[in-house]
């Protein structure tokens, strides 16, 4: 919605760092401005990794009303000087989770309709369809390899929704640690972070670890 929550953003650049990446902040909000500022710095390819519901982002006109030449100038700007869009894929499961959230997509795509009876299909950047005014443009992207799939994924990861692991960790259910790095469930343990409630998880895990013994005890139900 435009609005930004200042302790959750920098708290995620912080869980970035506990990991070991280095982060920058820019104030660009479009693709095509960021690799231009690498571009000051590095003659060698730009590669940006992104997801699914990103590249439907970048494909929605709407960014690009400003433009003179709306997104075909974008694209020029975004994909000249050797930039390459490597592409995470999306299960189709995933995917309508995504749309149940809330979040809608470009209007400029939309997913294969044979894969609406797989759930376990992938959507990839190769599967993935454009709107008809747009299909040779992303055929002429995608063919000439600007942009790519992303190979050697973890595929048991690609059920983790982050807007379920932000709801798990505010309801003080322990599941979400399961759900992220080791290093990452430590530091928002520690520091409390996005709503993490160490009292009540601790309490929480008590009454359960109480019941848990309790239901092994043949005796209890006698006392």
């Amino acid at each position: 919605g435009g609005d930004l929550d200042a302790q959750d953003f920098l708290s995620r650049v912080d869980l970035l760092g506990d990991i070991g990446f280095n982060v920058l902040i820019s104030n660009y909000s479009e693709y095509f401005r960021l690799t231009s500022y690498f571009r000051r710095y590095t003659k060698e390819m730009i590669g940006v990794p992104m997801g699914i519901n990103n590249l439907l982002e970048v494909f929605n006109e709407k960014y690009y009303e400003h433009l003179e030449g709306g997104i075909l100038e974008a694209f020029g700007r975004l994909f000249r000087n050797s930039v390459k869009l490597y592409i995470y894929p999306m299960h189709q499961s995933a995917y309508e989770h995504y749309l149940a959230a809330g979040q809608n997509p470009a209007p400029a795509l939309f997913t294969p309709k044979n894969t609406n009876a797989f759930s376990g299909v992938l959507i990839t950047a190769k599967n993935l369809q454009v709107s008809e005014h747009l299909q040779n443009l992303y055929a002429h992207l995608l063919e000439n390899h600007y942009i790519d799939c992303i190979v050697g994924f973890d595929p048991v990861i690609l059920n983790i929704f982050s807007r379920d692991v932000l709801q798990r960790i505010k309801n003080n259910d322990s599941t979400w640690e399961r759900m992220v790095p080791g290093p990452v469930a430590a530091a928002i343990k520690k520091r409390g972070l996005f709503g993490y409630n160490t009292e009540a998880a601790v309490e929480k895990e008590q009454t359960q670890l109480t019941a848990s013994v309790d239901a092994s005890d043949p005796l209890a139900g006698l006392v």
